[in-house]
């Protein structure tokens, strides 16, 4: 017994809170490894109808189907069950966007065992994150449109349609962060360095947003590709750096300040540690240090290896965002 000072009282809602969550995950989880997206994917049907294409109990999909109404994943009409405009989206197996092996891979047990083999033995521990299906996710995400917009203005990056400019996007995912400035600015062109397996999702939002003609797709490893020197008028690193070592950072500086022209902007997008640690930011920096040995940085990290390589003017202009200039 503690005597002597205040002690908090147990909370058991925040024991509740620490597993309830897990529910949602695993429901989706099942209903994609059972296959019940794909009976639905051309018009509703009836939960006998959609379990003997699955295989399954027809009172077990039956309220597997209930389910997945109350999560807004499905709607019940009068001809049956039917998809959602999401799940039509993301979940009907073979569908550009479907983002089904990224929520199965997160949820099924592979990832966290490498997690614990990490934590175990202190060494790396690599797992399939499946990036292109995270990028077609944020891709659909109009949120991030604005969001973009208010990073490029508190870099101080505008619009300059009378003024062509060259923006090289390195790690590029879907590219909207940049797209929403080059929609905007359509003097402005777009560089968008990938995968070959995530580079379509950026093509396919170019498309939509009309600005193929102001877009070129360049397939390399950010790790060992070439820039030409001198070229670019800004460079954006979108949530990479904190995948990257110190000295694999160092590195990737040092190459985006030889393609910068002289004043010149690089702007990170980019969690960083704070004296306050926030808990996403933890959790965050725990999976990418399994993954490959990276993890999240402070501001004071990225100042130095900056500088170190010869940019200056380095600021910190939002909670995740950075900025600094070549010097002219």
């Amino acid at each position: 017994m503690v005597t002597g000072r205040a002690c908090d009282p147990p909370k058991p809602g925040l024991i509740y809170d620490l597993y309830a969550g897990v529910f949602r995950p695993q429901l989706i989880s099942l209903a994609l490894r059972v296959d019940i997206f794909t009976p639905l994917a051309e018009e509703p049907a009836a939960a006998a109808t959609v379990a003997s294409a699955c295989g399954c109990s027809p009172a077990g999909i039956g309220h597997l189907l209930d389910v997945l109404v109350t999560m807004n994943v499905l709607t019940q009409r009068d001809d049956g069950y039917a998809l959602a405009s999401s799940a039509a989206t993301f979940l009907v197996r073979g569908r550009p966007a479907y983002a089904g092996d990224l929520i199965l891979a997160w949820t099924g047990p592979e990832i966290w065992d490498s997690v614990e083999r990490a934590v175990r033995t202190g060494q790396p521990a690599p797992f399939e994150e499946y990036h292109e299906q995270d990028a077609w996710l944020e891709s659909y995400s109009e949120w991030r449109l604005a969001n973009s917009l208010s990073m490029w203005q508190a870099a101080v990056i505008q619009p300059q349609p009378d003024r062509p400019r060259r923006l090289l996007d390195i790690a590029c995912g879907c590219a909207i962060k940049s797209f929403a400035l080059a929609q905007r600015d359509p003097a402005l062109h777009v560089t968008c360095v990938d995968t070959a397996r995530v580079l379509p999702v950026a093509r396919a939002l170019a498309e939509r947003m009309g600005l193929l003609v102001q877009a070129t797709f360049v397939e390399a490893d950010l790790l060992t590709a070439s820039f030409d020197a001198n070229f670019y008028d800004a460079c954006l690193l979108g949530q990479i750096t904190d995948y990257l070592t110190p000295a694999q950072n160092q590195d990737l500086f040092r190459h985006v300040h030889a393609a910068l022209r002289a004043g010149g902007t690089l702007v990170l997008d980019v969690p960083m540690t704070s004296a306050q640690a926030a808990e996403w930011t933890q959790i965050v920096s725990l999976l990418l240090w399994t993954n490959g040995g990276g993890g999240t940085h402070s501001f004071d990290d990225y100042l130095n290896w900056l500088v170190q390589v010869g940019f200056g003017q380095v600021r910190q202009v939002g909670e995740r965002w950075l900025v600094a200039v070549k010097p002219g």
